[in-house]
């Protein structure tokens, strides 16, 4: 049996989320390598990032992932409380801060706080932490505050051109809204470059980019948004689109495309949707306030348990219901 490695600079046996703070820890604009998210980052890179570990650290590396999962699943379970209406915003890494869809996902996210839906992200950069810019900021009901926010942070646009500089402006806002309002990153070391993502109060970061991405589509209980057209995107809107044509969890939920879009990826959804009957679910908008009235009209489907009503022989009739 092989030995563990030591529970540095990671453990093996976490029990809990991680918070943005926890993340940085040991961060200073002159050594930014010392936050223990970049610690991390180089051991995984060190240990053979994408390739195969080895055996004692591939089990580290799992029992860390599985300790995160469960403590997500507990999280969003409803183990400290109610459980929570999650809608999952997808978007690409590389947006950056003074681009116009920027501006957009984050009045998204605004909006989807504010209407009592837990904003979900892949945790990077880009328009993932336009998503949870706009949640942390919802605890404000007019809009004044997010766009003081998305001014302070157009002046360090980009991460790759400006590391501390971005990092600054993003603790300028935080420092200036300390009452942030709870959102949740599900992000991964396999992207070792990509900065934390300071919005996000809740962190579920993994290892394993595949169990990952299966859970971040998997936890949008009350739907899914779109944001971009970037083939890591797309992939995600067939992932959503698997899990409602084939009652993944026993549910469908709505499926939204915001912005710009694809339009052979939305048609090809659409056809989809029409095959296995869920195209109610399914709807593009180039305004977030009118993506948001969608979901909030919108529940998911819960897949009942089979009721027959006899209409002849062998004949079975479904009666689906909305959640409560």
């Amino acid at each position: 049996m092989p030995t563990l490695p030591r529970p540095e600079p990671f453990d093996p046996l976490r029990k809990g989320l991680y918070t943005a703070d926890e993340l940085m820890e040991g961060y200073t604009s002159a050594h930014p390598d010392g936050a223990l998210d970049r610690r991390i980052a180089r051991h995984f890179v060190a240990a053979g990032g994408r390739n195969p570990p080895s055996a004692a650290e591939a089990i580290a590396q799992r029992l860390h992932d599985f300790g995160i999962d469960r403590a997500l699943t507990a999280w969003l379970g409803g183990e400290v409380g109610t459980a929570p209406k999650v809608v999952g915003v997808m978007g690409s890494h590389s947006t950056r801060r003074d681009d116009a869809q920027y501006a957009l996902v984050a009045e998204l996210g605004w909006r989807l706080a504010r209407a009592g839906f837990l904003v979900a992200t892949g945790g990077g950069p880009g328009l993932m932490e336009a998503a949870n810019l706009g949640a942390y900021l919802s605890n404000h009901a007019e809009t004044g505050t997010l766009d003081r926010a998305i001014a302070i942070l157009k002046k360090a646009p980009a991460y790759e051109s400006d590391p501390a500089g971005y990092i600054e402006a993003t603790r300028r806002v935080r420092a200036d809204v300390s009452d942030g309002a709870t959102s949740l990153g599900v992000p991964t070391w396999v992207y070792p470059d990509e900065p934390v993502n300071l919005f996000s109060t809740h962190i579920a970061k993994y290892f394993s980019n595949s169990m990952r991405e299966e859970g971040l589509i998997a936890i949008g209980s009350h739907g899914v948004v779109v944001a971009s057209d970037t083939p890591g995107t797309v992939r995600e809107v067939f992932q959503a689109a698997e899990q409602d044509s084939y009652w993944v969890g026993d549910r469908r939920s709505p499926m939204v495309l915001l912005g710009p879009q694809s339009a052979s990826a939305f048609e090809l959804l659409i056809a989809y949707a029409r095959r296995d009957g869920y195209t109610d679910l399914v709807r593009a908008f180039a305004d977030p306030g009118e993506a948001v009235d969608f979901l909030v009209r919108t529940p998911p489907l819960i897949r009942p348990s089979p009721t027959p009503t006899k209409l002849g022989s062998g004949v079975r009739r479904m009666r689906y219901r909305h959640p409560s």
